[in-house]
């Protein structure tokens, strides 16, 4: 597989630009909103929250790098990931195919930071080595790229396993 300065090699195969206008890009827009990550998720993610603290006290150079955008962002794709979780234990495949038509028209425009996070806050963290019968069936209503990148992530999961 290629790199490619715009995407990491794990997404080089999968994504595409698409016009300023699109859907997709008002979807992405509204994951970087920081208002909704705060009712997905209960503790603060800002540069004054605990785990910020911890690592300017303790290792002040990690805190120095830290990038909150580019946390936050894996942190609202979690709180995603937890919601299709939800829908899969409750059996709720309308829901879930909602998310996977969400994520997937995200996805195909997103760029490299946000193609990283919903491949491993959303796709890894979902279905790496799950092999319950409820995430099998979940996987046969991912559209199919979506079905592609995660079969990407996996593989790649699985080569850096060896």
């Amino acid at each position: 597989m290629e790199f490619d300065d715009e995407r990491t090699g794990t997404w080089h195969a999968y994504g595409r630009r698409m016009s300023e206008k699109s859907q997709s890009q008002a979807n992405i827009k509204s994951l970087r909103d920081l208002h909704k990550l705060a009712a997905l998720n209960p503790f603060p993610v800002t540069e004054n929250s605990r785990v910020t603290d911890y690592l300017t006290q303790n290792f002040p150079e990690v805190a120095a790098s830290i990038n909150t955008t580019h946390w936050a962002l894996h942190v609202e794709i979690g709180g995603m990931a937890l919601a299709t979780r939800e829908a899969i234990s409750k059996h709720d495949w309308s829901t879930l195919s909602a998310h996977f038509a969400y994520i997937d028209s995200v996805l195909e425009a997103a760029d490299t930071e946000l193609h990283e996070a919903i491949g491993v806050s959303y796709l890894v963290n979902l279905f790496y080595g799950e092999t319950a019968f409820d995430y099998a069936k979940a996987r046969t209503l991912m559209p199919k790229r979506l079905a592609a990148a995660l079969e990407i992530m996996e593989r790649h999961y699985e080569e850096l396993r060896k």
